[in-house]
């Protein structure tokens, strides 16, 4: 991967560009402070947001790509869709709220944004319909485990989603679930890279930061993607959203990266699920 630059995008199996570096915006619940954050990317060079509608920032990304100068067409947007919204009906209906909310013609990628037992299925094959509209252009899921799919979703879906959203950070590598999904044909992508800034003081990581001359943060961003995982670092600081761009002026040595790996604890930070049982 030591081609890598802010334009690189990985070919999804349905044969979408996603560009590898994404910005995040969980949890900017703030109108302004979440349009100057998308700015900011997209002036550091991003060309890639991610966004859901239980974000509630849906308007405020619409007005901040519609605001740029930048064309629809070299943006790519993703969004999701949550569990209580799956449903023939109410998974169309929340596209169309998506599309009405961002002002746009068409969502680059839709996800299911968690897996449950009912109705998962039937709104990810509504997903596809609205594909073949037109509406969407690609479809995937996120926080799909490898017994969920085993499980229950490959039982009655003959389509591969094109991405898996999940948890990745250094402490939590989730190995088995990226080796599946590369297996299958699935884009990984990483949410809360940083693992939510829990790793930042990590010594191992600042110790390989200081051999490059870079942050932590940078080191765990340019970890993953030398990996081919998508990453959308989420920040609201321009100088921070900037950093977390200047990733693809040096590449991570074979040695560095297994030192990355060997900081695995297998322990995710995600605790909330949406079922009790969840699996």
């Amino acid at each position: 991967m030591n081609t890598l630059n802010i334009n690189t995008c990985t070919t999804l199996n349905d044969g979408i560009a996603m560009p590898m570096l994404g910005l995040g915006v969980f949890q900017i619940t703030e109108a302004d402070e979440c349009v100057k954050a998308i700015h900011s990317a997209i002036d550091s060079g991003y060309r890639h947001i991610d966004t859901a509608v239980g974000y509630g920032n849906e308007t405020e990304v619409g007005k901040a790509i519609n605001e740029t100068k930048i064309a629809r067409e070299d943006l790519f947007i993703t969004t999701k869709i949550y569990c209580s919204d799956f449903g023939t009906e109410k998974t169309r209906k929340c596209v169309e709220t998506s599309l009405q909310n961002m002002d746009t013609d068409y969502i680059d990628l839709y996800l299911l944004h968690w897996p449950v037992r009912e109705r998962t299925e039937e709104a990810f094959e509504t997903l596809l319909e609205l594909k073949a509209e037109g509406k969407v252009k690609s479809v995937g899921v996120s926080n799909f485990t490898v017994r969920r799919f085993e499980e229950q979703f490959f039982k009655s879906v003959d389509t591969r989603p094109s991405v898996n959203q999940v948890e990745r950070h250094p402490y939590f590598a989730n190995n088995e679930l990226l080796e599946y999904c590369r297996e299958k044909g699935i884009q990984v992508e990483a949410y809360s890279p940083l693992a939510q800034a829990g790793a930042i003081k990590d010594p191992t990581i600042n110790e390989i930061a200081d051999q490059y001359g870079k942050s932590p943060a940078q080191i765990m961003i340019r970890w993953q993607l030398q990996q081919g995982v998508v990453v959308i670092p989420k920040s609201v600081n321009p100088e921070r959203i900037k950093q977390n761009a200047d990733v693809f002026d040096f590449q991570l040595s074979n040695t560095d990266i297994q030192t990355m790996n060997a900081l695995n604890k297998d322990e995710s930070i995600i605790t909330w699920r949406p079922e009790d049982d969840w699996f």
